[in-house]
């Protein structure tokens, strides 16, 4: 069974390009472009990663990973921050 990784990245150049580098390795990428989206894509596909961005509009990465924190399927995914932010 394919390995899916969550993408969680607002700007769409950015999400394209990571998307097509992790496909490459074999994954199935799922996407959104906020913190809403991936807590609903989160409870719709159970990634087994996910990749997200801090700075996101209408609700931030921070508060979606809390959000996916909360959830008792979530405590074994890994959640990496990826952000432009130094």
């Amino acid at each position: 069974m394919q390995k899916k990784v969550l993408i969680v990245e607002d700007y769409e150049d950015s999400r394209s390009f990571m998307k097509f580098l992790v496909e490459s390795y074999g994954y199935q990428v799922i996407e959104a472009a906020d913190g809403i989206e991936a807590v609903d894509r989160f409870k719709n596909f159970h990634p087994d990663l996910i990749l997200m961005d801090i700075s996101l509009p209408t609700v931030d990465g921070l508060t979606a990973t809390k959000v996916i924190r909360g959830f008792n399927d979530s405590q074994n995914v890994p959640i990496i921050a990826v952000t432009a932010f130094g």
